[in-house]
């Protein structure tokens, strides 16, 4: 059954109303929703989404929702999710700068922002330990996730040249993996 643009829409916003803490939180906001509830996508797609998403320019959330909206429904679908999720942010940005520019100082406020910023790391912490447990998952998924680690953690190397490289190691085992089953 062909799934309305409206439908995209109403989802779409919903999750970009609950886009505290920017576009590591969507994951486990379309696991929810977009896999579990409405199942238009399975959960390897969305870390799918979710690792492409890493590798591009732009919004992380918006690019997820784009995938994800181009899967769903193709080239309407992808304008759909991402104008639902953008339309939050948005009108909520453009209705509280002038607030909160005069109230920022405030403890209370500052204090709010504390909890919120908790509540994101373990956004994060979930978001990690579904990608752990969706992608490293053999002895060569180890190897190359410590090989990684060790590369950013002593090396002064760009992130965008550890992602092309692990996507060439990756190629090439696939390769190499793939003649000797043959």
């Amino acid at each position: 059954m062909k799934v309305s643009l409206f439908e995209i829409y109403k989802v779409f916003f919903i999750i970009g109303i609950q886009l505290l803490g920017g576009g590591y939180v969507i994951v486990p906001l379309l696991k929810s929703s977009v896999v579990e509830e409405k199942k238009w996508l399975t959960e390897e797609e969305l870390i799918d989404f979710y690792a492409m998403s890493q590798c591009i320019p732009g919004i992380i959330a918006g690019n997820i929702a784009t995938c994800a909206g181009f899967k769903i429904r193709g080239i309407l679908g992808a304008l759909t999710a991402i104008l639902g999720i953008i339309t939050p942010p948005f009108v909520i940005i453009i209705m509280l700068a002038n607030i909160l520019t005069s109230i920022i100082d405030y403890p209370i406020i500052q204090n709010a922002f504390w909890g919120i910023r908790i509540s994101v790391v373990i956004l994060v912490i979930l978001t990690i330990k579904d990608l752990w447990t969706k992608s490293v998952n053999s002895t060569f998924a180890y190897i190359l996730f410590f090989f990684i680690l060790l590369c950013l953690l002593i090396l002064p190397v760009s992130p965008t040249l550890i992602i092309i490289t692990s996507a060439v190691i990756s190629l090439l085992y696939s390769k190499i993996k793939g003649s000797k089953n043959a």
